[in-house]
């Protein structure tokens, strides 16, 4: 039975890894964050360098958030290649920079999954967390890439959910609005863009206040028979699942 975040690797190097890291921090877990740097104002238990380049680099930082913080209980991957937050016309897109991007950050996630269940195991059990944008549920002009790579991440936290259940470890998704991805200014457009309401919270969210106790829920033997499931944690805004 899992009793919590206690111990939680959160991958990613952008705003919304930061925030969900900092917000968990602020819980009592004991964070390692992999791939990126904490902005000001706090202090992860670990902080792991890795370029999500091979599966051997991941293999290893894993293995050094397990040490660094004595097991793991939770992992939260929201790691993504920094270009794909980047407007981009489909049709432009080369054949190197689809392979480099696109398959350069499913491959991040499915190395990341091939080494999280025997660790989480030796924890008695666990919870893991894939971060994507709500594009991947609805699309999204210039951002066609990002949208494709999200909606991918989330079909392998669906997979992975159906086969670790019977270990004690759940995998699900949380879907959040555009805004923590790629900023404001064009997180407002896109959301405009697929939803002609307001958010019903009147807000979309922010990671450490409102999308971090999500994800910490989620560790929580209250959760233990959610798996494979997708949350829209967006304020209010998607209401399509």
């Amino acid at each position: 039975m899992r009793g919590g975040t206690d111990r939680v690797l959160v991958t990613g190097g952008h705003a919304l890894a930061d925030g969900i890291a900092r917000g968990l921090a602020a819980t009592g877990a004991q964070v390692a964050l992999v791939g990126g740097t904490p902005s000001a104002g706090w202090t992860p238990a670990a902080v792991i360098d890795c370029a999500f380049s091979s599966e051997d680099e991941v293999a290893d930082a894993v293995a050094a958030a397990e040490t660094a913080l004595g097991g793991l209980d939770q992992v939260v991957h929201a790691w993504i290649h920094p270009r794909l937050l980047g407007e981009r016309a489909f049709a432009d897109v080369t054949t190197d920079e689809w392979a480099e991007v696109c398959e350069g950050s499913l491959e991040a996630a499915w190395w990341l999954a091939r080494h999280l269940s025997a660790p989480l195991q030796r924890s008695g059990g666990g919870s893991v967390v894939f971060c994507i944008p709500s594009i991947a549920l609805t699309g999204a002009a210039g951002y066609s890439l990002l949208a494709t790579v999200a909606e991918g991440v989330r079909v392998l936290a669906k997979g992975c959910g159906r086969q670790w259940a019977s270990l004690g470890v759940t995998a699900n998704t949380v879907a959040t609005a555009p805004h923590l991805w790629v900023g404001p200014e064009v997180g407002d457009r896109l959301t405009k863009a697929f939803s002609l309401s307001v958010p019903a919270f009147r807000a979309t969210g922010e990671a450490d206040d409102d999308l971090a106790p999500l994800v910490a829920a989620l560790a929580t033997p209250g959760t233990h028979f959610l798996t494979a499931a997708t949350l829209v944690a967006d304020g209010g805004v998607w209401m399509g699942l």
